[in-house]
């Protein structure tokens, strides 16, 4: 199994841990006050249910987040898992969405725009047996990583630096062609940790002077202030469990 997926599929002990960090409410200093649970089904209404489930996923063998997700991945094997668990159909809805969003998917590089644009990146990432984006996070996780990928596939290590950038901006598998996620990328907020250690003030003031630089885009909306402190969140959580290292002059925002 690929590393990044593994450090995703947490064993069904951590899930509480994750869930109890995803509702909790985030109080900024002008007084919004948001959380992830906007994004995840969990709730503080469901969250004791889906702790009184754990021990009856446990003895029906599961032990990791993909386990789960298989078992209860139709609307067939969730009706019959509830008949032989007890744990009701709502409770596995909500553990599906969460899971689904929660999990990394694995998208084929020709799917990548960069790697459509540039068939040489996808020849030389072929060679070495790197189909999608999650083998390209896991191949060029470090500076090491990534000097030996440029070695091997023959590209300048800033190409290489670019190719990891791009996957791991779509780690998650999804979005690939949002509009509003390839502008933040073009823009610079092109890492997580970027992300993870700016303020939604500033990203916003970015994405308006992009636009204002760019009139092609002018009829793109400047995202709401809710949505980029989700994505601020988003980034902080999820370098927790996976993060790629950037040294510290490709860690600052591309202008």
């Amino acid at each position: 199994m690929n590393p990044i997926f593994e450090a995703y599929d947490v064993k069904i002990g951590q899930i509480m841990g994750f869930y109890k960090r995803i509702i909790q409410p985030i109080t900024y200093p002008d007084g919004m006050v948001t959380s992830l649970g906007i994004i995840y089904w969990v709730s503080e209404k469901n969250i004791a249910e889906i702790e009184n489930a754990l021990p009856r996923l446990k003895k029906a063998g599961l032990e990791k987040l993909s386990e789960i997700h298989q078992v209860i991945k139709t609307k067939v094997r969730a009706k019959k898992f509830t008949d032989q668990s007890g744990i009701p159909m709502k409770i596995l809805r909500v553990l599906k969405h969460d899971i689904d969003l929660w999990l990394p998917k694995a998208v084929d590089l020709d799917q990548i725009e960069c790697f459509r644009n540039d068939p040489q990146w996808l020849e030389e990432a072929r060679k070495l047996d790197l189909n999608d984006q999650l083998q390209v996070i896991s191949s060029g996780q470090t500076p090491y990583q990534r000097t030996r990928l440029s070695d091997q596939m023959r590209l300048d290590r800033r190409a290489v630096d670019e190719m990891v950038r791009m996957c791991d901006f779509y780690r998650m598998g999804s979005n690939l062609d949002h509009i509003r996620s390839k502008m933040y990328y073009r823009m610079g907020m092109d890492t997580w940790q970027k992300w993870a250690h700016q303020d939604s003030a500033t990203i916003i003031a970015l994405f308006t002077q992009y636009i204002h630089d760019h009139p092609e885009e002018e009829e793109r909306l400047v995202p709401w202030p809710k949505e980029v402190r989700n994505g601020i969140e988003w980034a902080k959580m999820h370098l927790d469990t996976y993060a790629v290292e950037w040294e510290s002059t490709t860690a600052q925002a591309r202008t």
